[in-house]
């Protein structure tokens, strides 16, 4: 959930985050560390480690997105080139800082978080739908938003128009790192520790929710609602193949599949628009000229 609004994000400025899975990653590690059982004793309050543990996990996710916005902004790096390099330098530092081995929690109330509800509805997913709405909101009523399509919808007319591109670029990936951070939040709280090389599906899944929910992979289209219905459709089909008892080969080869198609169908329906703005445009020419 988080990490597919983390991702739209991204895909409304015309670039992608490869990364996400490995910072999500990387901030799990932080949190799980800081609530492991050799850091509790230290800390000495469980109430301190879990505020601890969140501030460093929120500070080390935003910050891994500000350094994607800088490169991808200021350095004028590809956002694919970008973010894969990101994407191996972050996993590099939690196998590093790990190796390779999981670390597990060892505060009981911060694992509750997953677990716990607020009249009757899971508390993750009220966050999600107060993420969701607070974002759509910023991205429709908020200078930042409007700059924000604008600059995916023609990155030059935004340059020239004086809009603050880098400042949006980089406010953009480090909001997604706020969602990535969220995450791992999250992913801490349901399995109670954190290793290198979790959800490494979840980036496939988070692009196909971001395509199927209508966004333009070439940025400037996108509406935080239909993402929101995506990843909950996304969620009830993968509820459907767990009880199926399906294996995950072919999850994958679903999610890829469908990634591939909702991709070809969006750009047939694309061209097929801009053919019909065309002909149309040119019969008001042909009645023009013959006035």
């Amino acid at each position: 959930m988080f990490l597919a609004l983390a991702m739209g994000l991204v895909v409304l400025t015309g670039g992608i985050d490869l990364s996400v899975v490995a910072n999500m990653n990387v901030a799990a590690i932080v949190i799980a560390w800081i609530l492991s059982g050799s850091e509790l004793g230290r800390i000495g309050s469980p109430i301190l480690s879990i505020v601890i543990a969140v501030v460093l996990g929120l500070l080390s996710a935003i910050v891994c997105g500000v350094i994607n916005g800088c490169l991808v902004s200021m350095a004028g790096v590809n956002p694919i080139v970008a973010t894969l390099g990101t994407q191996l330098l972050f996993a590099g530092i939690a196998t590093a800082a790990t190796n390779g081995s999981s670390i597990g929690v060892s505060v009981i109330d911060y694992s509750m978080f997953g677990i716990s509800s607020v009249a009757g509805i899971p508390t993750v997913f009220l966050i999600g739908i107060i993420s969701y709405a607070i974002t759509g909101w910023v991205a429709s009523h908020t200078r930042y938003g409007r700059e924000l399509y604008f600059y995916g919808s023609n990155p030059v007319a935004s340059l020239f128009s004086g809009h603050r591109v880098n400042r949006t670029i980089i406010i953009t990936y480090a909001i997604s790192g706020l969602f990535v951070a969220i995450a791992a939040l999250v992913m801490v709280a349901r399995v109670n520790s954190a290793r290198v090389g979790f959800g490494g599906t979840y980036l496939l899944q988070a692009l196909l929710v971001v395509v199927l929910a209508g966004f333009d992979p070439f940025g400037g289209r996108g509406k935080f609602a239909n993402l929101f219905l995506s990843v909950i459709m996304l969620q009830v089909l993968q509820t459907g193949f767990t009880i199926l008892n399906f294996s995950p080969f072919i999850k994958n080869l679903t999610w890829g599949a469908a990634l591939i198609f909702v991709m070809i169908v969006n750009r047939l329906l694309g061209y097929k628009t801009s053919v019909n703005c065309k002909s149309s445009h040119d019969n008001k020419d042909n009645n023009i000229s013959k006035k």
